[in-house]
């Protein structure tokens, strides 16, 4: 392979490694919103909890939990409908925040990998450049 071959080579290689860069920073970045968004749920149902003495069902605005239907208002209780909001629906929203968090680190351990493959190769490219630049200057002097 010639030094021009070489060196188109090595571009791709370089192009290929900053997109796997780059997706991995849009993953982490995903990730720290995954993060956010758990610690609001748990802000939440933390809030409704402490408003409450059973601590399998937490009273409070049916919008305090995002995802959840709002009960209709039973007349003559007050102005502001309360919703019992169970324990298991917080288990159930974290377990599915859990588990995106979850195939998007096993996303990321898979960029990563390809990215050390593209270093490796584009170290052994590196090498047959130098090769092939030391070649033709022996020829010349």
């Amino acid at each position: 392979m010639g030094v021009a071959a070489s060196q188109g080579r090595k571009m791709f290689l370089t192009q290929r490694k900053s997109d796997i860069e780059f997706k991995v920073q849009v993953i982490n970045q995903r990730r720290t919103t995954l993060a956010e968004q758990a610690s609001q749920l748990a802000r939440a149902f933390a809030n409704q909890m402490y408003q409450n003495d059973d601590p399998t069902v937490i009273t409070g605005p049916a919008a305090a939990l995002p995802g959840l239907i709002a009960p209709a208002p039973i007349s003559g209780l007050g102005a502001v409908p309360q919703a019992p909001i169970a324990q298991g629906s917080y288990e159930i929203q974290m377990t599915r925040v859990q588990a995106l968090d979850k195939e998007l680190e096993l996303r990321s351990v898979d960029l990563q990998t390809q990215n050390k493959e593209v270093e490796s190769e584009l170290e052994a490219v590196q090498k047959v450049i130098d090769k092939a630049i030391e070649r033709g200057f022996k020829t010349l002097g």
